[in-house]
């Protein structure tokens, strides 16, 4: 039941715009990290890595007229309800951002393997990725790839979805963005405590301090900081005291950003 509930709510968010919002906001904040360090116009030659199923950053940066790829195993060709349901997403999605339907063309979507990129040494200006490092069971492999495929001077902006975050377990019931209600039933920050709630996708479990490493090995760190908070309204004294090995800053930020540079 929950599952469908949580369904039911990701399909109202598409419909009152509140996810097509989200998506232009972190859109945003990507286009404003990214400008003192990527002087050339578009089109820059970017890839959306692990672009989902309903892939609305790639329509996004499509629009914005740059020459976008994508990669993800979702990008396998597919038959039946579900990718006929998805899109119908897809067109939607794609119209609620405002933009047109070549937007949302598949010409340049691959479907291969985040940890081991089909592209060539130093063919990229940007790498961009939202929400999707906190599912590779890679994430090292996935880091050495993209600073192959950058170009000298080209930048990856990376936002996580925190698993320490409240909403970090991805329990279909806590769909909101950001995380503000909890519904009945559901302790907070359960996969951090008792884990009674099921993973219905794969997590790796890594921390802030692990991602950062993970790129600092291999790029220089121009920033790196939370874009999006929640839960610090849930965190008691007592929650506080049995989480206490996590800092307030990990259990409160749900979308962690990462700008880093190739050396040029």
């Amino acid at each position: 039941m929950q599952r469908i509930k949580g369904y039911v709510n990701f399909g109202w968010q598409l419909l009152d715009g509140s996810r097509r919002n989200h998506e232009r906001h972190l859109a945003d904040i990507r286009q404003g990290d990214i400008a003192p360090y990527l002087e050339e116009n578009p089109p820059l030659r970017v890839l959306d890595l692990a672009n989902g199923y309903l892939r609305p950053q790639y329509v996004l940066l499509k629009g914005a007229g740059h020459q976008v790829y994508g990669i993800d195993i979702a990008n396998r060709p597919q038959r039946g309800w579900a990718n006929t349901a998805y899109g119908v997403a897809r067109w939607f999605y794609t119209r609620k951002l405002g933009l047109t339907a070549s937007s949302n063309g598949s010409e340049n979507l691959v479907c291969g393997d985040v940890a081991v990129l089909p592209f060539l040494d130093n063919s990229f200006h940007l790498v961009t990725s939202i929400a999707a490092f906190e599912h590779f069971e890679r994430v090292v492999d996935v880091v050495t790839e993209i600073r192959r495929i950058l170009r000298p001077g080209g930048v990856a902006w990376v936002c996580i979805h925190l698993f320490t975050s409240p909403s970090g377990g991805h329990n279909l019931s806590l769909t909101e963005i950001p995380l503000r209600n909890i519904p009945p039933r559901i302790d907070v920050w359960d996969h951090l405590r008792k884990r009674q709630l099921p993973f219905h996708v794969s997590l790796n479990e890594w921390r802030q301090s692990q991602y950062l490493e993970a790129f600092a090995r291999h790029f220089e760190i121009l920033k790196d900081y939370c874009a999006i908070r929640e839960g610090e309204e849930f965190l008691t004294p007592q929650i506080r005291a049995e989480l206490s090995d996590y800092s307030r800053d990990e259990l409160t930020c749900g979308a962690y950003v990462i700008l880093a540079r190739k050396a040029p």
